[in-house]
């Protein structure tokens, strides 16, 4: 079972942006292994994006960002299972709140899985998803490039 304590150094909101944004780390990223620890990690994020919500509320904006650091990311550690869960969930939970999501530091497996992961995807919410790489200071994929 993945504590809360993990979860907390996993996702979090952001304390320097004003907006609301949370942050997915990978550096020490556990998957969830089974159904019951899936329904317990999406409801850990969805409370964490409620938050962030009511943070860029305070900024009388009403929306919340995504920052996913994907440095040490391995391509094992998808569940796709987990994926089209959580995809499915904040879509219901969130419809329209979402303003982007910037995913920094994607390993080149990571881009070929997002063909796969993208069809769990609506199209509106895939054109706010850019693929970032600090160390080529280049946009990857964005909805430009999207089919």
């Amino acid at each position: 079972s993945i504590s809360t304590e993990i979860l907390s150094r996993m996702i979090y909101i952001s304390e320097d942006i004003e907006f609301g944004t949370v942050i997915f780390s990978t550096k020490d990223w556990i998957q969830p292994s089974d159904e019951k620890e899936i329904v317990r990690v999406t409801s850990f994020i969805a409370n964490v994006i409620t938050k962030a919500i009511l943070k860029s509320q305070k900024i009388k904006e009403n929306q919340f960002d995504v920052l996913v650091y994907l440095e040490s990311f391995k391509i094992k550690q998808i569940n796709y299972q987990f994926v089209k869960y959580l995809a499915d969930i904040l879509k219901q939970l969130f419809p329209e709140k979402l303003r982007k999501t910037i995913i920094i530091d994607p390993p080149s497996v990571f881009i070929h899985s997002y063909e796969i992961i993208k069809k769990f995807i609506d199209k509106p919410t895939r054109a706010k998803i850019s693929l970032i790489s600090t160390k080529e200071n280049r946009v990857l994929y964005d909805d430009i490039m999207d089919d």
